[in-house]
């Protein structure tokens, strides 16, 4: 077919005859190479990179990459971008189905468990959206809100293949300068290949030199900047309203002081009578404050003092899903209600509203551009007078707490600006300022240290929160569940709709210590091994809490009001938990669920059909060709995959565990079972046929392979991929702590043991021989035929490849795994 032309795609997308894109919208379809896009608030940013992929998908554009990563600096926004994607997708699927393209798939990434079509599918084209706390810290191998199992498949497929879009940069604190720095890894000599991913920074405000880290510097000198104004485009009746929106600003009588720290009631009775002077019937006032503690006592007070007609509205990021989304669809439905909005730095980035009174709190300078830009929005009050802003001063000079969660410095600098300013419409703004430089800025040693995904000998990680968030915007995520008092509890992995964010400052660890008479909270355990991977919260665990980590709430612990959302101590009843739905109760579990353990293994067992080991061995060799041919990738890579799927399990065949998965060896041997359901009673049946705790059989196959094939080439690389394929055995091989061989002369890691024996058995087109397991590859240097040791293969594999390419082909042998999986027939018979 003839592929569609950009007008088409637009007028199509919104089902609009008159719809034209915009000079810079077609600008940046027609220019695969822009780095920075910079265009005003509402005019349509979203649409020119969401339609421009759509338009060189449909086009079939080489070097389009299948996955559009759109990046957030907060959550309200990723339920609107998504929206707004899978809308345009749905209006376009006439001309997805002539061009025989796959219509794209739209994800959220905002942690609980999420489904994983966009995972199993790597050669089909997907948008994900999220906020930078769920996509940077998987970036970084550390994913925030999932098992470290499941950190190398993010890590793999979102390092490649994709666009990668940073929205609202303003916003993005330490992350911007990480966002920087891993666009310039990916183009370092050693570690860039031909579909790295690439990186589009977006905002309203952006200059440049926000960019200009050490690495970034030095790899892209010049970046491709893309201005909404390049060339002088003629401006549209709207467009010039918007950009000549009448805003009128003034200081607000009601100022924070220290003393409004110390007196919450007092400051916010004040504001909200002022609040209440200048409001205007029928019409919305927006109300930005800098805290939530602020906002929760600000929406109190105007109860008092406003009429009862007008509604009161409460915008902040401390909700669960459910009770978010219901309020934004009340901020959607009620644009021309009476009401007052109470928000947080929730409603800055992105939020489609407006609002003929606008009282903000100072904030740094590219923060009140985007307050601003939500007040007489689109310019439709300029012709009754216009909008007033009121900014509410901040005294710093006295108590620095007063800022929070800002810096003095960057509110002295808003402040001075806005002393020479009488009205803030969008064509009369100054310039932004440049972005305090971030305490910490990863480097490239630093991030090769994160590939390994060990935990440390404590059960501990290395923290990368300091390369996604400030030091003052850290967080957690709780859900509620009734779970009782236990010392170690199992729980289902949560559900997006259960977690809510939670900030983590000395309130929360004090609140959540455990004291007379609270009930329990817990943490994951990565060392767990029996099934209770949740470990109750003590005074000696405390070090547990990190941002971006999960914990369970026992309901009687309270801390969150349906209306209020997270408020601590300040809710003392209980929390009434998010109830499961069916199709989400019966969702299986997987090595990448928070709360899965060292020996899990949940696609090895319960099983909906019992498979034969070697038909499933053909089957992910059969799956990771298909995937690695449609991707296009290299011949020696696609044999690599093809040769690692072909012996992944090959581990599977050691006899005592053919007993537990309910084979009779010598009888045909088993891939999986449908007999055991749970895992405390895999661990009684695997007693009971004598296989040792923690056994690994991905370690047994990788061992076997090695063994035979040790010297040709790739050899490493295909070892590598059949021992990371549960993500579990990867960079390091060392014994558990718990573990003990049967004799102190052997060797034992992960469950396997010197001279553990291995049957023959048909591998592919490949035959393993009968063999006796040898665990030298666990010694230090080189073993006693002189051959490297397991991290020293792994160090060589990690030089050759880089990590983004080497994660990649670690991601596409667990995905083939999955999909053979998936589709297996039951041979029980």
């Amino acid at each position: 077919m003839n592929h569609p032309n950009l007008e088409t795609i637009y007028r199509c997308a919104y089902r609009r005859e008159d719809v034209q894109p915009y000079p810079f919208q077609r600008a940046i379809a027609e220019n695969a190479d822009v780095d920075i896009l910079v265009a005003p608030t509402g005019l349509g940013k979203t649409a020119a990179i969401v339609l421009s992929w759509i338009w060189q998908l449909l086009a079939n554009a080489p070097a389009t990459p299948r996955r559009l990563v759109w990046c957030l600096p907060m959550r309200v926004l990723a339920e609107q971008i998504a929206r707004e994607a899978q809308a345009w997708i749905d209006n376009l699927d006439d001309l997805f189905e002539r061009s025989g393209c796959p219509k794209p798939s739209v994800h959220l990434l905002m942690g609980g468990a999420v489904d994983e079509d966009w995972r199993l599918r790597p050669e089909n084209p997907a948008i994900l959206v999220g906020t930078q706390d769920m996509l940077l810290s998987r970036a970084l191998m550390r994913g925030y809100g999932m098992s470290r199992f499941g950190w190398p498949i993010d890590y793999g497929l979102l390092h490649n293949d994709a666009l990668w879009v940073y929205d609202e940069v303003q916003l993005m604190g330490a992350g911007l300068a990480t966002s920087a720095q891993l666009e310039a890894f990916r183009r370092r000599t050693g570690w860039r290949h031909e579909r790295a991913a690439r990186s589009l920074w977006v905002s309203a405000t952006l200059d440049p030199r926000w960019l200009d880290t050490v690495e970034f510097r030095s790899e892209i000198p010049e970046p491709v900047v893309l201005r909404w104004d390049d060339g002088n485009p003629p401006e549209s009746p709207s467009l010039r309203a918007r950009l000549d929106a009448v805003k009128r600003v003034k200081r607000a009588e009601t100022t924070v002081t220290a003393d409004s720290l110390k007196k919450p009631q007092a400051h916010a009775i004040a504001l909200a009578r002022e609040v209440a002077s200048l409001h205007r019937k029928e019409t919305t006032t927006l109300v930005i404050v800098n805290t939530v503690r602020r906002a929760v006592a600000l929406y109190a007070a105007l109860a008092d003092v406003l009429e009862a007609s007008t509604a009161r509205l409460l915008i902040h990021s401390r909700y669960r899903p459910p009770e978010r989304r219901a309020l934004e669809e009340h901020l959607r439905a009620g644009a021309g209600d009476d009401r007052v909005v109470v928000a947080t730095q929730a409603i800055e980035a992105g939020v489609d509203m407006t609002s003929a009174v606008l009282f903000t709190e100072l904030a740094p300078w590219s923060s009140m551009v985007q307050r601003f830009g939500r007040c007489n929005r689109a310019g439709e009050l300029n012709d009754t007078g216009g909008a007033e802003v009121r900014w509410i001063d901040i005294e710093t000079e006295a108590d620095r707490a007063s800022a929070r969660p800002y810096e003095v410095e960057d509110l002295k600098a808003a402040r001075d600006i806005l002393a020479t300013l009488d009205e803030v419409s969008p064509r009369k703004l100054p310039p932004p300022s440049r972005p305090r430089r971030p305490a910490q800025v990863i480097r490239p040693k630093d991030f090769e240290e994160l590939f390994d995904t060990d935990a440390d000998l404590s059960g501990y990680d290395l923290d990368v929160s300091p390369y996604i968030r400030d030091s003052n915007d850290l967080s957690v995520s709780l859900f509620w569940r009734t779970v009782g008092n236990a010392e170690r509890v199992s729980a289902k992995r949560p559900l997006r709709d259960e977690l809510c964010s939670a900030p983590l400052n000395d309130d929360l660890r004090a609140w959540l210590l455990p004291k007379e008479g609270n009930a329990p909270a817990y943490v994951e355990d990565p060392l767990a091994h029996d099934g209770d991977p949740w470990v109750r919260l003590d005074k000696s665990s405390h070090r547990r809490l990190r941002p971006g980590l999960t914990v369970l709430l026992d309901v009687r612990m309270g801390g969150y009001d349906l209306e209020l959302g997270f408020v601590g101590a300040s809710a003392t009843a209980p929390v009434k938990p998010i109830a499961e739905s069916p199709t989400t109760a019966a969702a299986a579990g997987n090595d990448t669920d928070v709360g899965a353990t060292t020996d899990d293994d949940p696609q090895s067992f319960g099983s909906a059909a019992a498979l034969l080991l070697e038909r499933h061995l053909d089957d992910v060799a059969k799956c990771a060709r298909e995937i690695a041919q449609a991707l296009g990738l290299p011949p020696a890579q696609v044999e690599a995959l093809c040769r690692a799927g072909a012996w992944h399990d090959l581990g599977k065949a050691f006899p005592p565990f053919q007993i537990l998965l309910g084979g009779s060896p010598p009888a045909p041997l088993l891939a999986k079972s449908a007999e055991i359901q749970a895992s405390k009673e895999r661990r009684q049946r695997a007693e009971a046929t004598g296989l040792r705790r923690y056994f690994r059989h991905e370690l047994a196959s990788a061992l076997a392979f090695l063994q035979q094939h040790h010297g040709e080439p790739n050899a490493d690389l295909i070892a590598f991929l059949i021992a990371a394929h549960h993500g579990k055995i990867r960079m390091g091989l060392r014994a558990l702590s718990q573990e003990r061989a049967d004799k102190p002369t052997l060797r034992i890691a992960r469950g396997v043991q010197d001279g553990d024996r291995l049957p023959e058995l048909r591998c592919g087109d490949e035959l393993s021989n009968a063999v006796e397991l040898d665990l030298g590859p666990m010694e230090m240097g080189e073993d006693e035929q002189g051959r490297p040791s397991w991290s020293a293969r792994m160090r060589t594999l990690l030089a050759e490849h880089g990590p983004f390419r080497l994660a990649y082909l670690e991601a596409l042998i667990r995905m083939a795994d999955w999909r053979a999986s998936a589709s297996a027939k039951d041979e029980s018979t």
